[in-house]
């Protein structure tokens, strides 16, 4: 998705950089002045898309266009025609693959509005068209049905493609047990988390908990009841931290990532987690050792923060009492 979201807006921007360009040098100089004031609203939602956010960047993108295309229509001596069904068209369908069910409907009916409104103005004779006879009621009445499925067969499509990438993304990045993510999902959505909080104040703490001896957990116990004791952990992992990023990253490992005001609170969510994972269970003792990390303190990206609190768990476990450290308290 980060990949399509980007090349959508380096191309349109380019796009409308040169449509402007080569309008001037035809001596359309009205529509050249629209394409060249939308230009810096492209690099806008590059900006979004930077700090990962993809859904503000491609509704900006969206916005542009259907502004950027409605002006042209009336401004072009051509007038309002056939041209617009592909125009709007294709705007309507990229949003019904890209956004979100509720950003769609909202493109999708900013886009109506705005051809039904270059349409009517057509109509009366307030467009610039010279070229070419004027709209016509049916013609819009011909531009909604083709526009509405578009819209359809667009957002069936991608709710269908989408659902199966989804469960099929869920089973290669998520843990089966817990239905948290694994280490890949960890690793991947945390890039992301991480990416969006860079030059934000507060910091990004990423918590691990090892459960003691889940190996021997599950010899005593067995799979069925050692799945159950999981469970338990991942449910007061939720409680603590149900507002971030929770992943198991092996068999007895757990880890938070999370956006929080500052290094104090990295520190206190560490020991409540700490706290919350030690008790007892089905006639199991569950106690843990934890470690935690921050960003940008301890590392710049999310793979280096997980390494610096791998190095902080390891550092705990080695501890006597309170298994709990910070980098600082590494070996």
């Amino acid at each position: 998705m980060t990949r399509i979201v980007r090349v959508a807006i380096v191309a349109v921007t380019i796009a409308l950089f040169l449509d402007s360009t080569l309008n001037a040098l035809l001596g359309r100089r009205d529509i050249a002045v629209v394409l060249a004031l939308a230009t810096p609203l492209g690099i806008s939602a590059w900006g979004f898309a930077r700090a990962g956010h993809h859904e503000a960047a491609m509704v900006l993108l969206s916005s542009v266009l259907i502004t950027v295309v409605t002006l042209i229509l009336v401004l072009n001596p051509i007038g309002v025609h056939d041209v617009v069904i592909t125009a709007y068209g294709g705007i309507v369908l990229v949003a019904a693959l890209l956004l979100s069910r509720r950003n769609f409907l909202a493109i999708t009916g900013l886009t109506i509005l705005a051809a039904a409104g270059a349409f009517t103005l057509d109509i009366t004779g307030y467009t610039h068209a010279v070229a070419a006879p004027r709209s016509e009621w049916p013609q819009l009445a011909i531009f909604l049905i083709v526009t509405s499925v578009f819209a359809v067969i667009g957002r069936v499509a991608s709710e269908v493609l989408f659902g199966s990438l989804g469960a099929a993304r869920l089973a290669a990045a998520g843990d089966p047990v817990t239905g948290l993510a694994n280490r890949a999902g960890l690793l991947a959505e945390g890039a992301v988390l991480v990416a969006g909080r860079r030059g934000r104040p507060g910091c990004t703490a990423m918590v691990l908990a090892n459960l003691d001896g889940f190996r021997r957990i599950k010899v005593l116990v067995g799979y069925g009841a050692a799945d159950r004791v999981v469970l338990e952990v991942a449910r007061r992992i939720a409680a603590i931290a149900g507002g971030h990023l929770r992943a198991r990253t092996n068999e007895g490992e757990f880890a938070v990532l999370a956006g929080l005001a500052d290094e104090a609170a990295a520190t206190q969510l560490a020991r409540d987690l700490y706290a919350a994972l030690s008790f007892d269970y089905s006639g199991v003792a569950v106690r843990c050792a934890v470690g935690y990390a921050r960003f940008p303190r301890d590392a710049d990206n999310v793979e280096g923060l997980l390494l610096a609190a791998e190095g902080s768990l390891l550092s705990a476990q080695e501890h006597g009492a309170e298994r709990l450290a910070g980098p600082a308290d590494r070996i």
